[in-house]
């Protein structure tokens, strides 16, 4: 029976004369053969349709099984994973030398199954391999160790699949073809079609000709080719070899048939013209259209914008897909959009098994098990105990997290410590003795943990729990099957190399999410064709480890074996350029991005260039534009409801800029706190000097920080760690010391500092490694030691008269009583701690009020920015040292214990001996400082009249240096 060769552009209607052939002998048990497993289902969806139940669609995986079904061959095929061990184990046998240094690395194994993989698809036996570098060898001695080695590589894996009494797929098809032609007629008269490919391999083109030449049966392969295309031009040598075999050849001239009115000229034109010199211009209208993107997430948002759009005019998702070069990258931002925009996804992307909820949760409870409590992170304890249905009361979780992070505990077995109570799970899987069984069960009582007693009909990320688990028991059982025993980390190490399909194919109503090889079989009436920036659409050459196109050239030149070089990296890509344009009907959408989400530039794809080509001169301008500053969308543009309204909430939001000194700001949106609430609100009767400060700064940063005070799952910020452990030395040295810092004492207080950096606990960087924890403490020592010689050469003999002075804290013996602010209805207490109080040694009653900052000075320190700064603090201590102890403040001073500037900054009292590091232009005089405090009283007791109305007014501008600190409550930032 003849082989038929149907040739032809994208859209010559090879799929009329294709698949009418073989709806035509569907009733004879015809094959259709079509590149992926998403087309098997698509066709044989359409076969049920049409009522061609007879016939099947299926992969050249499946025409495999069915030759060696009928032709009576029945070796064991490998599962993907455990031809991965195979090779592992078979090379890990091996004696390396001249490899030894690329066998350490973590892809060698993976790099030898491919080059293994490419030899068996081009019919290259172990024997012809050695053999052909034999001969490539003898021109060069050196190149033996390096032949001898990679040839005994293909060698040792062949013989522990003879071991096995397995092979895997490539040998499976391979070994079922010799089958074939041993008993040709087992066959039958069952027509072959093979349709969608855009090329095939040696083995491929072996299966077409042991098909119709040997077993005699009907054959037919249609092949996207025009001899006279740039396009396709990678395409010719397998054409020439096929037409050798084939007794007839069709060649089908271009159609514009298929295309839809409106397009047709447009779309016709791209198929014809793309790549070709010369081409002349027309007008795309609404055929062709391009996008421009700030980045992957902006690009994601257009391209579902412009999706929805089509939707909602009808088209059907079905008919809608979106292309990018790779889906490694590119899918987890696409699909968390389209999931967000409301958009039904299908898609062959596969996501890591520790990606899902399931597997993460296994992995822990593994990793908890298997690598015990010493090394075990303590984290991993944390993450499992978070697993869905492992605790009745997750804020168990949340208590045992908050201690790990707080105080550093590192392992699990501290953090088990830590929590009080057996695991007994976790000691099940580390005493099992058959770990793999005791795994699945873990799993899969993960799985139904959360579900206890119910029957419940699974969400989306349920059914992803779900498919995880069954990928892990196939797995497991595979491994079984091989006989294959890992050892604890090997079993880990599997469960982060596992992949669980990202969801179900075929979903009804669902946009396609693929690949430019995943859709050469079908038509859609719109394409999306993204990522096309340089280095990722055309993909950049990636040479081939083991045998460069100068080792394969020169292996031909000195055997004859030809391997397929990989020197046609551009023809590649721009086939398949081509082939994603070509599978539009009505729509062509393009899409690059200009930067990426730092704000880099990026270059688009030369392949946007050949198609403006094509196009009247304004195309490219009228591309549709989302940059990286478009956080949202205009209202008239916003695809959603969502997006709608949070462009209408962007428009009422403020102009980035400061608010008038004091005030609110212009326009603010005002709350306030109910009557209710109010009673709850500690600050209405006493208040501190720091509370009014945030409230001044921001309302809701105060509600949040002050009154809701949510507990902190994270350590101590460094900077507050490093504030408190200073003050704690500073005060400890000048209390021992018993005097001022002088040049005298300097020595001593030096001394005394060593003895209280040796004595303090050092809460500094909890579960840090100790060299950073040391650097970070000898960090801060060095910082005292310069403090103290800066305030010993002030020449600023003041005494220490009271360090942390406590007041108005009630129930305190130690605690002087609070001062009161305002009158009548407005009257407050405050009260607070004060570092520092100093008293002139002449025994006058003049006192200096000192506040530490362990970071360096800031210009709102300084006395004539601190009403429109907001700055408060040194103002009213200075009011209480006035009003408890009997003192006359001549200075309030902010002094910085890093950076490098020492120089105290505040405001004190013209001609005061004062020290002589302070700055000029904090002197006033008498009148002038008294203003300073009175005005600190007055706004301060504005303040609290505020704060008892409960206002809660945000701003974020002021909120603090970075803008708003809490935007997920106050959402105004």
């Amino acid at each position: 029976m003849p082989l038929t060769l149907v040739l032809g552009p994208a859209n010559s209607a090879k799929a009329g004369e294709v698949l009418g052939a073989y709806a035509a002998a569907a009733h004879r048990g015809a094959l259709l053969v079509v590149p992926t497993a998403q087309d098997a289902a698509h066709y044989t969806r359409e076969l049920v349709e049409t009522g061609d139940v007879l016939g099947s669609a299926l992969t050249f995986g499946g025409l495999a099984a069915e030759v060696a079904r009928r032709a009576g061959y029945h070796d064991d095929r490998l599962s993907t994973l455990q031809r991965e061990r195979v090779l592992r184990r078979a090379i890990g046998g091996v004696p390396l030398h001249a490899l030894a240094r690329s066998a350490a690395a973590p892809g060698f194994v993976g790099a030898a199954g491919g080059l293994i993989a490419e030899l068996q698809r081009s019919l290259v036996t172990p024997q012809r391999f050695a053999a052909a570098l034999e001969a490539w060898a003898a021109q060069d001695e050196r190149r033996a160790p390096y032949s001898r080695e990679l040839a005994s590589l293909y060698f040792a894996y062949r013989r522990e699949l003879d071991r096995l009494g397995s092979v895997d797929a490539e040998l499976y098809a391979w070994r079922a073809l010799d089958a074939l032609r041993a008993q040709p007629g087992r066959w039958g008269q069952a027509p072959v079609f093979f349709y969608g490919f855009d090329d095939l391999d040696a083995i491929e083109r072996d299966a077409v000709e042991t098909l119709s030449r040997v077993a005699g049966v009907e054959v037919t392969v249609s092949l996207t080719y025009e001899s006279t295309r740039a396009a396709l031009s990678a395409r010719a040598e397998v054409v020439a070899e096929l037409r050798s075999l084939a007794s007839a050849v069709r060649e089908l001239p271009a159609s514009d048939e298929h295309y839809r009115p409106d397009s047709r000229e447009a779309l016709h034109h791209l198929e014809r013209s793309l790549f070709e010199p010369a081409p002349e211009r027309v007008d795309p209208g609404a055929a062709v259209h391009l996008l421009e993107a700030g980045g992957e997430l902006a690009e994601a948002e257009l391209v579902a914008a412009e999706v929805l759009a089509l939707l909602r005019a009808g088209v059907p998702g079905e008919e809608i897909v979106v292309v990018y070069r790779s889906l490694a990258r590119a899918a987890p931002a696409i699909e968390r959009v389209f999931r967000r925009y409301g958009i039904a996804l299908a898609s062959a992307h596969r996501v890591a098994f520790v990606a899902t909820t399931l597997g993460r949760s296994v992995l822990a409870l593994a990793r908890c098990a298997l690598l015990g409590d010493d090394h075990a992170p303590a984290g991993e304890l944390v993450c499992y105990l978070r697993s869905p249905g492992v605790l009745e009361r997750i804020e168990l979780a949340d208590a045992l997290e908050a201690d790990v992070r707080r105080e550093g505990l590192r392992t699990a077995g501290q953090a088990r410590a830590r929590l009080g109570w057996a695991l007994g799970e976790i000691d099940a899987l580390r005493s099992a003795r058959d770990l793999p069984s005791e795994l699945a069960r873990q799993a899969r009582r993960l799985l139904a943990a959360p579900h206890r007693g119910l029957a419940p009909a699974l969400s989306a990320a349920e059914a992803l729990d779900a498919r995880a688990l069954a990928v892990l028991l196939r797995a497991l059982a595979e491994l079984d099957q091989l006989g294959e025993r890992l050892s604890r980390l090997e079993l880990l190490e599997l469960l982060e190399d596992l992949d669980v399909p990202a969801g179900p194919l075929g979903s009804p109503g669902a946009v396609l999410l693929a690949e430019p090889l995943g859709i050469r079989a079908r038509r859609f009436r719109a394409v999306f064709v993204c990522g096309l920036s340089e280095s990722e659409f055309p993909a950049p050459e990636r040479s081939e480890p083991f045998l460069s196109d100068e080792r394969r050239r020169e292996l031909a030149f000195a055997s004859g074996l030809r391997l397929a070089p990989r020197d046609d990296a551009r023809a590649r890509e721009r086939y398949l350029f081509y082939a994603c344009v070509s599978r539009a009907t009505e729509r062509v959408v393009l899409s690059w991005r200009s930067s990426d989400e730092e704000g880099n530039l990026a270059l688009p794809s030369p392949f946007i260039a050949d198609v403006a080509e094509l196009f009247v001169g304004d195309w490219f301008e009228c591309r549709r534009r989302r940059l990286l500053a478009d956080i949202v969308w205009a209202p008239e543009e916003a695809p959603t409801p969502r997006e709608f309204e949070r462009s209408l909430a962007a428009g009422r939001a403020e102009l980035n800029g400061r608010p008038p000194a004091g005030g609110r700001p212009e326009g603010a949106v005002s709350h306030s706190l109910g009557e209710a609430a109010l009673a709850h609100v500690r600050h209405t009767e006493v208040v501190s000097a720091g509370a009014l400060e945030i409230f001044a700064a921001c309302p809701m940063r105060w509600l949040v920080e002050r009154e809701l005070s949510p507990a902190s799952f994270e350590p101590e910020p460094d900077a507050l760690a490093r504030g408190s452990f200073m003050h704690a030395a500073l005060e400890a040295v000048i209390d021992r010391l018993a005097g001022p810092v002088t040049p005298e004492s300097l020595p001593v207080a030096l001394r005394i500092l060593d003895e209280v950096m040796a004595e303090l606990p050092a809460r500094i960087a909890p579960g840090a490694p100790e060299a950073l924890r040391m650097a970070a403490v000898g960090s801060i020592e060095a910082d005292l030691r310069r403090y103290l010689a800066h305030e010993a050469a002030d020449a600023c003999d003041w005494i220490p008269h009271a360090l942390e002075l406590r007041f108005g804290f009630a129930g305190e013996p130690e605690s002087l009583p609070p001062i009161t602010l305002g009158e009548g209805d407005h009257r407050v207490r405050l009260r607070g701690v004060i570092d520092r109080v100093d008293v002139d040694p002449g025994g006058r009653g003049t006192a200096i009020v000192r506040d530490y900052k362990s970071g360096a000075a800031r210009p709102e320190q300084q006395g004539a920015r601190w009403r429109c700064d907001r700055q408060l603090q040194v103002a009213l201590y200075m009011l209480v040292v006035r009003e408890l102890l009997g003192l006359a403040p001549v200075a309030g001073l902010y002094q910085p214990l890093g950076g490098g500037d020492l120089r105290p900054r505040g405001a004190f009292l013209r001609g005061a001996a004062v020290g002589s590091r302070v700055v000029g232009t904090d002197a006033r005089e008498p009148d002038e400082l008294e203003q300073v405090l009175e005005d600190a009283r007055s706004r301060a007791v504005a303040l609290i009249a505020r704060l008892r109305a409960g206002e809660l007014t945000p701003c974020p501008q002021t909120c603090s240096r970075d803008g708003c600190r809490h935007p997920g409550i106050c959402r105004a930032g």
